[in-house]
């Protein structure tokens, strides 16, 4: 009896046992694999060429499945086994190296991406982990140099392309603050190196352009600076900074006017005072240098003519001629080929000195004082119209001179001259209208003038 007991109660736990299994309960599903830990490693593919047998394709996918989990050593145990196992197979030996990558072994992992490339120099894993052995070495260059060559084999990749652009860049970069780091302290020839290395990485830069010109120009290398700077401003014809430099760089080899012209062309895009200055300072040298040596001696000359003051007034006050509204046409008949042809034309077109009436301007005449009076009126009343001075004040005030009386018809040009401080009276309070206007007269007229114009002196 009790024997049958116990089988009863054996058979009811079994059947107990069956109908829990059956029971709609069930497990839990895995869990779902954790992210890669290392996401930018190529995995090291099994190239269609290369035979391998399923086993060791299996201990390879294990080995990695090893490294992306965070077992760097333990995918380093495991690739190390296969290499000495198939040798000949060499995405074990990539893995290796991207083992070591983790592990931060830098220099064997490069040593075994060049081992991997040795066998096979189109590998693109093998280029990329190579790359990245480089860059954790501080080697910038043989890093864009392997990043290269994974364009190359792989043009459509642009996650590496992005990279290779912003190396490229932080590298030039490095290399610009290092040629003007070596520049100002006087290390011509470093920073000459310098910006040569970063122009190969941008050949299309036209701040390298500009930043070789400068040192060219310091180094006396006229030629190349005077090249490199007109290719800064083709490059970016908006980069004021680079119609300086080519201005500097004229201005060294003795092409004034050109050099005038480019500074004033940074001025226009950016209007800094000093390069503004320096245009006008060079566009007068350069009239200077085009004018007789008399001229360039005017101020200790005892008598000034009407060519040299035409002169004087087109080069010191050329920007109050060029924006005069009132045009003159006139035609003089004797100064064509005379060396102050060019600023003869402007002060007659703008009647600031007359033509006569038999249309000749008469260059050699000697200037009087009544003469640079009347022309100092003129461009007074054509500063006037651009700008705001005391030309009521002036006008209103009456000096009284002994030899001109207010009738007479100099008196007004004369006056305004004085008012302005333009002129002086000579001794006795006289003015002299016949007089002869001396060199140092005349200069100091034209110098006034330019200050009321706002124009800084040369």
């Amino acid at each position: 009896m009790t024997r049958r007991l116990g089988s009863r109660l054996a058979l009811a736990a079994a059947a107990a046992a069956l109908v829990a299994g059956c029971s709609t309960h069930r497990p839990p599903a895995p869990p779902a694999p954790a992210a890669p830990r290392y996401p930018d490693y190529p995995t090291p593919d099994v190239p269609a060429t290369l035979r391998v047998t399923p086993e060791i394709r299996a201990t390879q996918d294990r080995a990695w499945a090893l490294l992306q989990g965070g077992d760097a050593r333990g995918a380093d145990a495991a690739f190390t086994a296969l290499v000495k196992q198939a040798p000949a197979f060499y995405p074990a030996e990539a893995g290796l190296g991207f083992a070591q990558l983790a592990l931060r072994q830098y220099k064997t992992a490069a040593a075994h991406f060049g081992a991997v490339l040795a066998k096979n120099d189109k590998y693109v894993p093998a280029w990329q982990g190579q790359a990245d052995a480089q860059l954790a070495q501080g080697d910038e260059a043989g890093a864009i140099a392997s990043l290269d060559r994974v364009l190359a084999l792989d043009p459509k990749n642009d996650v590496v392309r992005s990279r290779l652009d912003l190396l490229r860049f932080r590298q030039v970069q490095a290399l610009i603050d290092a040629g003007r780091t070596a520049r100002e302290a006087g290390r011509l020839e470093a920073a000459q190196a310098d910006f040569e290395q970063a122009l190969a990485l941008s050949p299309s830069s036209a701040v390298i352009f500009r930043e070789m010109a400068v040192v060219e120009t310091a180094r006396g290398a006229l030629d190349q600076a005077e090249t490199h700077a007109r290719r800064a401003t083709q490059l970016d014809a908006g980069d004021a900074d680079a119609f300086a430099t080519l201005g500097a760089a004229l201005e060294a080899r003795g092409k004034l006017r050109e050099a005038a012209a480019a500074f004033a062309q940074a001025a226009r895009i950016d209007p800094r005072p000093a390069w503004k200055t320096r245009a006008e300072a060079l566009s007068d040298k350069a009239d200077m240098a085009a004018v007789p040596a008399e001229f360039r001696s005017m101020g200790t000359a005892p008598s000034v003519t009407r060519a040299q003051l035409a002169a004087l007034v087109g080069i010191r006050l050329e920007s109050v001629l060029d924006r005069a509204q009132q045009r003159v046409q006139t035609v003089a008949t004797d100064v064509r080929g005379h060396w102050a042809e060019p600023w003869i034309l402007p002060v007659t077109q703008t009647g600031v000195m007359d033509v006569f009436p038999n249309h000749t301007f008469q260059p050699s005449s000697t200037v009087r004082r009544s003469d640079l009076a009347k022309v100092v009126s003129q461009l007074l009343t054509l500063i006037a119209s651009e700008r705001q001075i005391d030309l009521p004040k002036w006008k209103a005030a009456r000096p009284a001179f002994p030899d001109l009386p207010a009738s007479n018809v100099y008196y007004p040009s004369a006056a305004l001259a004085v008012a302005c401080g333009a002129m002086a009276p000579m001794d006795d309070n006289k003015f002299g209208p016949t007089q002869v206007a001396t060199g140092a007269s005349v200069v100091a007229a034209v110098a006034r003038l330019q200050q009321i114009a706002g124009r800084q002196q040369p």
